[in-house]
């Protein structure tokens, strides 16, 4: 390494820091998520229920894997920051029937992997570029050449 800073691979013991204290593997249903703006229906229940938002996350982990042809292997995403957008698109672009209930959970998911797979795979290349920039050594300019002419010239007398 010759950079300033090597964070490619970092301790054990700031690893163990890093960590934060509340359990992420948690999933709770999203109560409410429509509430002062829409009645809970059937639909609401299925597409905020835990199995889908645990659907979803496998499924942003799943795309961003692939889009990446296998490079970047990411961790479960911030619950609150995925339920946000999944209040957005339910919002924007659920039909409300009454019937077919998962088809429509279906079509508001691809809307939600859509989003969020690009978001976080265009993040995850951000970051690894952020990690070489700041892992090496900028390099410096090379010093100007001149483009000066060899030829030497001589004035001509006027008379």
């Amino acid at each position: 390494m010759n950079g300033r800073i090597d964070i490619k691979t970092p301790t054990t013991s700031s690893l163990f820091k890093l960590y934060d204290k509340i359990p992420a593997n948690q999933c709770a249903t999203f109560r409410s998520p429509t509430e002062g703006v829409l009645e809970n229906t059937d639909l609401s229940r299925v597409y905020f229920s835990c199995d889908n938002i645990e659907k979803l996350q496998n499924g942003i982990r799943n795309g961003v894997y692939q889009k990446s042809n296998g490079q970047y292997v990411i961790g479960p995403q911030d619950m609150d920051t995925l339920k946000i957008i999944m209040k957005s698109v339910f919002l924007q672009h659920s039909k409300h029937r009454q019937t077919g209930i998962n088809e429509q959970v279906q079509e508001l998911n691809k809307y939600v992997l859509n989003y969020c797979i690009n978001q976080v795979y265009g993040e995850a290349q951000g970051y690894m570029k952020y990690i070489e920039d700041v892992s090496t050594l900028s390099v410096p300019m090379s010093n100007p050449v001149t483009e000066h002419n060899e030829k030497e010239l001589q004035q001509k007398p006027w008379f």
